[in-house]
């Protein structure tokens, strides 16, 4: 049994602009895992950055014991063993149908996360090195992802009708995308996934980590 009480609390690296670490701080939210927030960017901060997290990359999530893990899905797998340990109920299951679901939606969520943030990227180029039709290929995957996820939402979650970690990647993306590119956000197309988006960001595990730091 992992003791969170001990020891120092964990520390997790990355602002909350970031879909990925903001993923990673609502989960820890919703178990009740204490952490402190080390708000730096890897563009902004670099010199203090540097010393802490050489490679530049976010979220980091440092553990009590001194233990550094780095890419936000093994963090998750990390954070839903301690949910197991604690009894409560991991948002992606451990074993079975639904833990497939709940991965594969998350697929999909982080596929047009990620593809939302190539085209931020690429909107930051000087505008003669951009390339229109590497931005148009970019945002025709991101809309499938999402489209794919908007036609399988057909009540308040995606994945047996309760809060998973499906729904918290795919919100921390669509967050991502309002914040930073509200252009590449046709509501009227994903109005089931703008619901969803609504209902969690009222939340107040999303209310805790906002994207406006």
């Amino acid at each position: 049994m992992t003791d969170l009480t001990a020891g120092e609390p964990h520390q997790l690296l990355g602002l909350y602009d970031s879909p990925f670490v903001r993923r990673v701080a609502v989960t820890m939210h919703l178990y009740s895992i204490p952490f402190t927030h080390l708000s730096l960017s890897v563009f902004r901060h670099m010199d203090a950055m540097r010393p802490l997290n050489p490679l530049f990359k976010v979220p980091m999530l440092t553990l009590p014991n001194g233990e550094k893990l780095f890419e936000s899905a093994y963090i998750l797998d990390y954070l839903d063993e301690l949910a197991g340990e604690r009894d409560i109920l991991p948002l992606t299951p451990r074993s079975g149908p639904e833990r497939r679901q709940v991965q594969q939606l998350m697929a999909l969520a982080i596929v047009a996360t990620e593809k939302a943030v190539a085209i931020e990227y690429e909107r930051k180029r000087p505008g003669e090195l951009q390339w229109a039709d590497w931005t148009g290929r970019l945002r025709g995957q991101m809309r499938q992802a999402f489209a794919m996820l908007e036609e399988r939402l057909a009540g308040d979650f995606l994945v047996g009708g309760r809060l998973t970690q499906a729904d918290i990647t795919t919100v921390a993306g669509i967050g991502f995308v309002r914040y930073v590119l509200p252009h590449e956000w046709p509501a009227s197309d994903y109005p089931a996934l703008s619901g969803l988006a609504d209902r969690l960001e009222a939340s107040a595990a999303f209310k805790a980590v906002p994207i406006e730091e």
